[in-house]
């Protein structure tokens, strides 16, 4: 495990002085591991760079970006408090969800590139701002935490969703489903994405629904049928190649909601 590379990112490579001015922008929390178990170089700048590109977005859409470090143990420890000055939640992708919070796998267990203790923080913090119908936006990992703090559970493993060397992005045409909110936001039912993921989601958790499929049939999307905003996206719009209207569109939303219910 290459420490030195894993820490080379704090909350302060992210925040700049405006976030931290208490004005009528809503408050976006950003939730991201900055550190995870055995990721390497091209991770860590992958996470890096998709992270940055999240926070900027949300200050261009006229959102306040609040960066929560769900690797940090003291932000463990400390759970959802600070969560009531929130206005709503983006949750960012990053390592795979332990097993055991989805099927008899042992939590105990340690597994390679998985931080138990971070998503133990994400889904606690997740159905929290469920529980108080807070906008919700979760990107790749942060949609199949979405499904797994609902009840739902992940298929360990997909092939052709990712490069074959599991690093960089590939380009996926998606179904979107009629009468959906995304589909509503980005203002057409198929779409061209960019996706790097290894696993999907299974069984649907309670309340959502499947808003988004790949030809082969794999769950890309899902909304809650009953709360305002929460919308999981298995594809990646902040990556550097996805098509920039559509970042603009998604993230612009969920600010908007936010500023609704501010």
């Amino acid at each position: 495990m290459n420490v030195e590379v894993q820490s080379r990112y704090t909350l302060a490579d992210y925040q700049i002085d405006e976030d931290y001015v208490l004005d009528e922008r809503p408050a976006i929390a950003v939730v991201v591991a900055l550190w995870s178990p055995d990721f390497g170089d091209a991770e860590v700048q992958t996470m890096h760079d998709l992270t940055l590109t999240s926070v900027q977005e949300v200050r261009d859409a006229g959102g306040r970006p609040v960066v929560i470090d769900s690797s940090d143990p003291a932000q463990q420890l400390s759970g959802t408090t600070g969560h009531d000055d929130i206005d709503a939640f983006i949750y960012l992708g990053g390592a795979d969800v332990h097993p055991g919070f989805f099927s008899d796998a042992d939590l105990n267990e340690k597994m390679v590139g998985v931080d138990a203790n971070a998503d133990q923080f994400c889904l606690q913090s997740l159905q929290h701002a469920i529980e108080g119908d807070a906008p919700v936006l979760g990107i790749c990992r942060g949609s199949q935490l979405l499904n797994v703090a609902l009840g739902g559970s992940i298929i360990q493993h997909i092939d052709g969703h990712r490069p074959d060397d599991g690093e960089g992005f590939v380009d996926e045409n998606l179904r979107l489903e009629p009468n959906s909110k995304i589909s509503g936001i980005l203002g057409r039912h198929d779409i061209s994405v960019r996706g790097s993921h290894h696993q999907s989601i299974d069984e649907i958790g309670a309340g959502l629904a499947v808003t988004a499929y790949a030809p082969d049939g794999t769950i890309e999307g899902t909304e809650h049928r009953e709360k305002t905003w929460v919308v999981g996206l298995q594809w990646h719009p902040e990556e550097a190649n996805a098509n920039a209207e559509d970042r603009q569109k998604i993230f612009g939303a969920l600010v908007a909601q936010a500023a609704k219910v501010r």
